[in-house]
């Protein structure tokens, strides 16, 4: 069966479908392979374009006609928020009429930063997450909303944290962050319980096969060292990665819609 499979190029999606994308897990699939920014993939769903496809939670509401949400795969948990940078201000009230950075109006991070920040009356700037902080350290921009390994290496950069959009969302709402997910097209609903079933085995290999897996992990990471990959996955890849039915409700409610999105 011929599958258009689109995922981040973030080293926890790598982690999750490396073993799936180079056959170290058995399947039949003809997968073609898209590995790119979030938003990118965002878009792609946004036009109907994939067949199985990592999104941000904030993009689902505009694809439910054509997609449903698999229990497997996605990015959900404590701890691995957003957070909002900046290198000449030191606190959100500063950040008032200020220009933004942002990965994408359609990614998690801006609907979680609007949620608490609806009246800061900012001009956001929508660019590639890698290109933020960099965009910050030439005054392009204010601020930014950093998001994937960003938490872990802002400081590099000369960049001071304002605010952790991901704590604000863990004390408000008692809750893991909504981050990413993986959607699969209603075309091939009925295959559903294959490909979690599938996307499990793949996580399992990886955790059990790392030094197999890292290769390709590491030839994606945007030249993140090791240590910060290995963190990354630790973070981003957990419990919820293999199953978050525990928190259909809270998802659906930050989705922003009744209907059932999530695949059986």
């Amino acid at each position: 069966m011929r599958i258009k499979l689109g995922i981040s190029t973030c080293p926890n999606d790598t982690y999750i479908f490396a073993p799936i994308i180079n056959n170290y897990v058995k399947h039949e699939l003809e997968l073609k392979i898209i590995l790119d920014d979030v938003e990118l993939l965002n878009n792609l769903a946004i036009q109907n374009k994939l067949d199985i496809v990592k999104v941000s939670y904030g993009v689902v509401e505009k694809v439910v006609d054509n997609y449903k949400i698999l229990k497997a795969g996605g990015a959900l948990g404590f701890g691995c928020g957003p957070i909002v940078v900046s290198k000449n201000h030191s606190t959100i009230d500063e950040l008032k009429y200020k220009k933004i950075g942002i990965p994408g109006k359609n990614t998690s991070a801006f609907k979680i930063y609007k949620h608490f920040f609806s009246d800061m009356e900012n001009t956001f700037i929508e660019m590639r997450f890698d290109e933020i902080m960099p965009a910050i350290n030439k005054d392009e921009i204010d601020a930014g909303i950093v998001i994937h390994e960003g938490r872990f290496v802002y400081r590099s950069y000369g960049l001071k944290k304002i605010v952790d959009l991901g704590d604000l969302w863990e004390q408000k709402h008692q809750t893991p962050i909504p981050l990413g997910c993986i959607l699969i097209s209603k075309k091939i609903e009925n295959l559903s319980k294959y490909f979690c079933d599938l996307i499990r085995d793949s996580i399992n290999f990886s955790k059990n096969n790392y030094n197999n897996v890292f290769p390709f992990i590491k030839k994606y990471a945007q030249e993140l060292d090791d240590e910060i990959i290995k963190k990354h996955i630790e973070l981003f890849v957990n419990e919820y990665s293999l199953d978050v039915s525990k928190y259909v409700n809270v998802l659906s409610n930050f989705i922003g819609t009744k209907e059932s999105i999530f695949a059986k």
